[in-house]
């Protein structure tokens, strides 16, 4: 990889140098402040594959460097490492909101070091697989089809929806989140019902655009600056709240299927789009891998849902294919059936409230 490495302090850009040189085959550049990296980047003929950037320096911060280089064309999905010292950790926050993927902390523990950059070194070699390296016009054609293609399971990062980002870089939050943010943090899930037939019937193009407006929805909905959200596969999102104070998966679920029912990717769909919301779990462990094992239950509760939803939905509609069509009783018994078809998903109105009140 081309890696760019920004940092004030000439004794943090000798050690990188001398560290990557030594143990790693890739390339190091480094320069001692924003503006330097913007112009660095510029006049690179070939893109840079990663960036080191540290968070507090003169003149222009990381976290405004972070958001400048997302901005940048060619620049969108590049790995962007947060260089901290432990006292700074409070500034996480604002870097992943400004499209970081990872941090490391200073000192540096080399080992941890090395093991970040070859996770960002996978992560471009997968963005290079999907990339082409012939003319523009041919590359952006080619580009549409490479890039949009995934699988189901395929965790898909839907970009440019504020406070949503790549499941990698969501992982990585959760994992430096302090004990105290912890305990007061819970994670749940949002499922797309019948998302196995809706891929197959979706083009990637409109399947992604459906990702990004479900997406965009959830962070809406949920109207909590602080919430973070990311696409996971399988029709299955996870969302992290910050807070807690009395969310109710049914009620969110309630008011989230309204909002998407004026989605026009989803209109556009002719299979009904509907979510299941299930519970919210505490991140509240004593380890990191405890707070990871809450986001599989998170998931897991709302593929519960969907299935049992699935299944009620199933009885709903052979009742109602069942119902004799003569007589009038027996049509207000079909039409009754019909009523409760349409409701099925739109259970538990009793906690009626402001449909911003989840955090």
């Amino acid at each position: 990889m081309k890696i760019l490495a920004v940092d004030d302090d000439e004794n943090i850009c000798a050690l990188l140098t001398e560290a990557v040189t030594a143990k790693t085959n890739h390339e190091l550049v480094t320069v001692p402040s924003g503006p330097e990296a913007i112009r660095a980047i510029a006049r690179q003929s070939t893109p840079f594959d990663c960036f080191l950037l540290d968070i507090q320096m003169p003149v222009m911060d990381g976290i405004t460097l972070a958001e400048k280089i997302r901005k940048t064309k060619g620049y969108a999905r590049t790995p962007i490492i947060m260089l901290t010292a432990m006292s700074q950790k409070r500034y996480i926050d604002g870097a992943f909101a400004a499209g970081a993927t990872d941090y490391i902390t200073k000192p540096f523990d080399f080992l941890e070091l090395f093991s970040r950059i070859s996770v960002a070194d996978k992560l471009v070699g997968e963005q290079q697989r999907v990339s082409a390296s012939a003319s523009e016009m041919t590359a952006l054609k080619r580009d549409l089809i490479q890039n949009t293609s995934h699988s189901l399971n395929e965790p898909v990062e839907v970009i440019g929806v504020t406070q949503v980002v790549g499941y990698v870089a969501f992982e990585n939050y959760i994992m430096q989140l302090s004990r105290s943010k912890l305990l007061r943090s819970s994670v749940f899930a949002v499922k797309i019902a019948g998302v196995e037939k809706i891929f197959n019937k979706s083009d990637p193009i409109a399947f992604r655009q459906m990702l990004t407006e479900i997406s965009s929805e959830i962070v809406s909905v949920l109207a909590d600056n602080g919430a973070m959200a990311a696409y996971r596969g399988n029709g299955v999102f996870l969302c992290l709240l910050p807070r807690n104070n009395g969310f109710s998966h049914q009620k969110y679920e309630l008011d989230l299927n309204t909002r998407l029912e004026y989605c026009p990717a989803l209109r556009e769909i002719e299979t009904p789009t509907k979510v299941c919301v299930g519970e919210a779990f505490s991140l509240r462990s004593l380890t990191r891998a405890g707070a990871l094992f809450s986001l599989q239950k998170a998931s897991a509760s709302a593929e519960t849902r969907a299935k049992s939803q699935k299944e009620v939905l199933a009885l709903l509609r052979k009742s109602v294919r069942m119902a004799p069509r003569t007589g009038f009783q027996t049509e207000m018994e079909r039409r009754a059936y019909e009523v409760l078809l349409q409701d099925a998903l739109r259970e538990d109105k009793s906690s009626e409230g402001p449909a911003t009140a989840y955090g």
